[in-house]
């Protein structure tokens, strides 16, 4: 034990990274299941679709509405696993989640570095805890998504421009690498433009004219390699992605999650779990002398994305890691400066170890929680099935939501794709006929507001008789299940297993019942 204080002491971050992988390492063996739409479908099914050899999104007029770039990166990796023989899907995400903890580290040791350079060391270490534990981060830092993933360029850059200041022989270096670094980030999540456009104004308004040429040329040349070239490849021309991604946004900026103007600020207020996140936002308030282009990046972050009608909480999780590196320095400046604190240290003490106390325990929780059980686990327990022809998702609800037919493990098509045209790249399979004669599963969808007529048409069309259905939730299932017994009339629905929800999908349900469906998913075989 002493040994261990002694390292810690000599060396706290490599101690702090030790403990912040050992969290995420759980969190990537347990927190298996489907957590958001957009890492299934727009990162790993993508991903996945290109290792098989199918243009997804490539064969679309316009480019996607999402990074291309990060799910290359998932599809390299996912090619050296199936070249090493790793071919299960749930073995292949396992292996991802795990390297995406390695690389959130270094949100970790970044916001420590960066905190250093402008505060001092204690306040570094109590940054990097937070980044560490904060209760969200393990679970979110293995899934596959952009809002984070973009993170570690954006405060490398950050810190590089921070160095520049003790080394003003490399500046122009530090600020034309800077500059590429944000573009790799802009080429993942191109809200990130807003970090740069905030640090931006504080570099005219010093004057920074030479450093502002840089940046702004280094960003410039790696988007045009990363972006505007692939557009130029596969669609009409460059930057066709930004240009698309801002007209679909400006088009339906009220057809997703809306809210007021404050939703943010609450969910930054309960995000980083009060009375902590107020003394923390408070302490940003009063750093704008600190680091003045890092105060504005995260202003206008948080200001346009306030002010935009679209509010999806993940959209403001960049932002975290740099709040969080301000609002530690300002609220320390503040507390060594203040008489009341200083009149009532325990209130402190007793604040922050209720911060710990409910980051630790309910960051453990979610690392060892499956989430929507039953989304995946039907489709993958299936995947083991030699047998498998096709099969029917059948919910009580009026449309079933989108099917993660990744975990079938083979080349697969949710109908409802595939009738898009050239979602999937399956043009030249549609065109030519392949799909009526080849072996691939289709998935077909059935909910209230469907007929089985209309089911009997779309299975038809692609010369498909599914052989298992999977029932989605308890309401009204006898006759759900009688509905599709007629259309098989000759054979029988024989029981072959039941997916129960997990126990926090069971906790999420009793908080929200309206939002969370306690659902359970049965798999029958049609013999």
């Amino acid at each position: 034990m002493n040994k261990l204080k002694v390292f810690y002491r000599n060396y706290p971050l490599y101690s702090i990274l030790a403990v912040a992988f050992l969290v995420r390492l759980l969190a990537a063996f347990f927190s298996k299941g489907y957590a958001f739409h957009d890492d299934h479908f727009d990162v790993i099914r993508v991903a996945q679709n290109w290792v098989y050899g199918l243009p997804h999104w490539i064969e679309a007029q316009v480019p996607p509405k999402h990074s291309m770039i990060y799910p290359a990166l998932n599809a390299g990796i996912i090619w050296i696993l199936e070249a090493i023989g790793i071919n299960d899907p749930i073995a292949k995400t396992t292996a991802l989640r795990i390297l995406h903890s390695v690389y959130s580290l270094l949100i970790i040791s970044l916001g420590f570095r960066i905190t250093e350079l402008i505060s001092h060391r204690k306040n570094a270490i109590r940054v990097a805890w937070i980044l560490s534990l904060l209760w969200f981060m393990p679970y979110l830092s293995v899934k596959f998504l952009a809002e984070l993933v973009c993170v570690p360029p954006v405060l490398y850059a950050f810190y590089l421009i921070l160095k520049s200041k003790s080394n003003s022989s490399r500046e122009r270096l530090h600020y034309f690498l800077a500059g590429s670094l944000f573009a790799l980030a802009f080429s993942v999540r191109i809200h990130t433009v807003l970090f740069a456009g905030g640090m931006g104004l504080v570099l005219l308004y010093e004057k920074k004219w030479r450093q502002s040429i840089y940046f702004t040329l280094a960003f410039l040349l790696t988007t045009s390699l990363v972006i505007g070239i692939p557009d130029i490849l596969f669609f009409e021309y460059p930057f066709q992605y930004v240009v698309n991604y801002f007209a679909h946004n400006t088009e339906n900026a009220y057809n997703y999650i809306t809210g007021s103007p404050f939703k943010f600020l609450l969910t930054t207020f309960g995000f980083l779990v009060p009375p902590v996140s107020v003394m923390l936002m408070w302490g940003y308030l009063r750093t704008w002398k600190v680091d003045p282009k890092i105060f504005m990046a995260v202003l206008v972050f948080f200001v346009v994305h306030s002010i935009f009608p679209n509010k999806q909480e993940r959209f403001i999780l960049p932002m975290y890691p740099l709040l969080i590196i301000l609002g530690t320095i300002g609220w320390s400046n503040f507390v060594s400066g203040s008489d009341f604190w200083k009149r009532f240290p325990r209130v402190l003490r007793g604040s922050w170890l209720f911060f710990w106390v409910m980051n630790i325990s309910v960051g453990l929780a979610l690392a060892l929680t499956s989430s929507k059980r039953d989304r995946v686990g039907p489709i993958y327990y299936l995947s083991q099935k030699t047998d498998l022809i096709s099969l029917i998702v059948e919910s009580e609800r009026s449309s079933p939501k989108q099917v993660p037919v990744y975990y079938l493990g083979k080349i697969a098509a949710d109908y409802k794709d595939f009738q898009k045209g050239d979602v999937l790249g399956m043009n030249t399979m549609k065109e030519e006929g392949l799909h009526l004669n080849n072996q691939m599963p289709f998935v077909f969808t059935l909910g209230s507001a469907k007929s089985t007529d209309e089911l009997k048409v779309e299975m038809a069309s692609v010369n498909r008789l599914p052989n298992y259905v999977i029932f989605k939730g308890e309401k009204g299932l006898d006759q759900r299940i009688e509905r599709i017994q007629l259309l098989f009339p000759d054979q029988q629905l024989k029981l072959d297993k039941i997916i129960k929800p997990s126990l926090f999908d069971k906790v999420l349900h009793k908080l929200n019942p309206r939002r969370h469906r306690n659902q359970i998913a049965r798999v029958y075989k049609i013999e």
